[in-house]
């Protein structure tokens, strides 16, 4: 019985990840396409609209306070945002905590990217976010550039250079 079933894992994790792989291909805004609009307020209650904050690339990173990657993430993009000052960060919590929750959770960072805009989790499926955190990276249009789902060495090395090529 032991056998049956370590075959059954060794043979099924393999497609269990493809088809992980399979559903994050698609996630994200189509590259090329304009980003959708995003409507949010700022943790100091400000009003951000996507559509008004075109003229330099942007980085937008959908993040939720409970998420255990996206707490390891945030101080690497506040690195990131000091390394490329052409480029605008924006970290976008897209769920139902409250703005204070939000802010309790930023302070509680080592670092984390100055752009901080909360909004409903309509903003999510918008987005097509499938997982957290999910990076959006954008040109000076708002035209996304890539999708990156998932904290990963390899999503961190895509995504400086990116932004080596947007920060020219």
């Amino acid at each position: 019985m032991k056998r049956v079933v370590r075959s059954l894992v060794i043979y099924l994790l393999p497609l269990l990840g493809l088809y992980a792989n399979a559903a994050l291909a698609d996630a994200g805004p189509a590259v090329g396409a304009e980003a959708p609009k995003l409507i949010a307020r700022t943790l100091d209650d400000q009003l951000y609209l996507l559509s008004h904050d075109k003229g330099r690339p942007k980085v937008m990173n959908f993040f939720w306070v409970q998420c255990v990657p996206c707490k390891a993430e945030m101080p690497e993009l506040a690195k990131l945002e000091l390394a490329y000052p052409k480029v605008k960060f924006v970290s976008v919590h897209a769920s139902t905590e409250s703005p204070e929750e939000v802010a309790k959770f930023i302070h509680g960072l080592s670092g984390a990217p100055s752009n901080i805009v909360v909004t409903q989790a309509a903003a999510r499926d918008a987005f097509n976010v499938k997982g957290l955190p999910h990076t959006i990276v954008m040109d000076q249009d708002n035209i996304v550039q890539a999708n990156l789902v998932g904290y990963t060495p390899k999503n961190m090395a895509a995504l400086k250079k990116m932004l080596d090529k947007l920060a020219q």
